[in-house]
């Protein structure tokens, strides 16, 4: 949607979205790739039911693809463990319409340009922010005055060389904000609510080890107040909005930015009367809440704290570079609780040198702070290319010398039942 504000400018391009977003799933039978979990699911200890196929089919994107034939496909390569999902989609459109041009951007795209392009499945990568490049790739495919390795953040081939260019930072108060007009009446559903997700910032200062945010996004850097108020006004009377979700890899970097942006928040709706919520159900980093913020947080019309612990082990955070400590997750917790916050936690199962006694000892602290918490099964963002379908957290796939596959498993159904 970002991508679709970037170009709209230019009348003569013609911007369509297909939309692969639906509330369709479909049982697929089990890939061989995932055999070895077998012996689980038969003897009915496995938490999942089906694997499943969610959203439009292959058949269908085949269909709007055909019907489409544009001149130039984007595709947004998010996941490593999905990637696979997009390669179909390329070869899809290399047979619908094999003189399209293919632009890949995302999470994957960037940290595996080169793999991607030796594949010959797309033509182009844009790694990191895309907004500027890819205005500028699509005038160079529309007049061809622009020189590739002039366009910021470009990935692509010259003869069997591959180039990549640097990407530029935009000022990120001129990147026009997401074309929502585009979605559908039911991408704005939430149970009885209606929402959009946005966000106040690109990046997050942190340096934790699992995490590729700072690798694709560059430095840190936040919106104006201003900017982000428009925004909300914006959607708020357009879309009919009740709920505004911040996405943000880290909404409140600091003690000072989350009271300007909390008490902006506050002063906008007694101002406006606006009658809304705010989450931020990506979560937050706790490492600068405490009661005056969490205080403002629940007058500005957050109902809700999602934060992550990862471990309660202190060399395992130290080592993955955590911000805070068990401590301090407990004092937000406490006081959280105390201004009758609805509280998720979350914390990461499986990450090297764990065991199954820290995980242990991670499920009874949470369980001890009487919150929900949910465990995200660890992934590895390095692994080889023949293990990356295997690398989304219900596969179970990364075991280790303190942790088998049937320990990763029953330590997940351990937390389930505490949801």
């Amino acid at each position: 949607l970002y991508l679709i504000s970037a170009l709209e400018h230019d009348s003569s391009v013609t911007i369509e979205i297909i939309n692969g977003h639906n509330f369709n799933k479909k049982i697929l039978p089990l890939p061989d790739a995932f055999n070895y979990l077998q012996e689980f699911i038969q003897n009915k200890s496995f938490p999942f039911t089906n694997y499943y196929h969610f959203g439009l089919s292959f058949q269908e994107i085949k269909q709007q693809i055909m019907q489409k034939q544009a001149d130039v496909y984007c595709i947004s390569s998010l996941f490593t463990c999905y990637s696979k999902e997009v390669e179909i989609i390329c070869q899809i459109i290399r047979k619908v319409s094999p003189d399209s041009y293919i632009v890949t951007g995302g999470y994957h795209a960037t940290l595996h340009s080169r793999n991607i392009l030796r594949k010959g499945l797309v033509d182009y990568i844009i790694k990191g922010e895309a907004e500027n490049a890819l205005n500028q790739l699509i005038q160079m495919l529309k007049t061809f005055k622009i020189n590739e390795a002039e366009i910021p953040g470009l990935v692509f081939k010259n003869g069997n060389q591959i180039i990549e260019n640097n990407p530029i930072i935009s000022p990120i108060d001129s990147i026009a904000i997401p074309n929502r007009k585009v979605l559908k009446n039911r991408d704005f559903k939430m149970y009885k609510n209606r929402m959009v997700s946005m966000i106040t910032s690109r990046g997050c200062p942190n340096n934790c080890r699992f995490c590729t945010s700072k690798s694709f996004w560059g430095p840190y850097r936040t919106r104006s107040i201003d900017n982000i108020l428009e925004e909300i006004s914006y959607c708020y009377s357009t879309f009919d909005i009740n709920v505004f979700n911040f996405e943000d890899d880290n909404i409140f970097p600091n003690k000072n930015s989350a009271k300007l942006l909390l008490n902006a928040l506050i002063q906008h709706k007694k101002k406006t009367g606006m009658q809304c919520e705010f989450t931020a159900m990506n979560g937050i980093s706790i490492e600068q809440l405490d009661e005056e913020i969490v205080s403002l947080m629940q007058k500005a019309g957050f109902k809700e704290i999602n934060i992550s612990l990862v471990t309660h082990d202190k060399k395992i955070q130290q080592i993955e570079k955590r911000p805070f400590n068990s401590e301090t997750f407990s004092k937000i917790i406490t006081y959280a609780k105390q201004l009758s916050f609805n509280i998720r936690a979350y914390f990461i199962l499986g990450l090297p040198g764990q065991s199954k006694e820290e995980i242990n000892e991670t499920i009874q602290f949470l369980i001890n702070h009487n919150v929900l918490f949910f465990p995200s099964v660890y992934y590895n963002v390095n692994s080889p290319e023949q293990e990356w379908v295997m690398q989304r957290s219900s596969a179970f796939f990364n075991e280790s010398e303190y942790l088998s596959r049937k320990d990763l498993i029953y330590l997940f159904g351990k937390c389930r039942t505490n949801v």
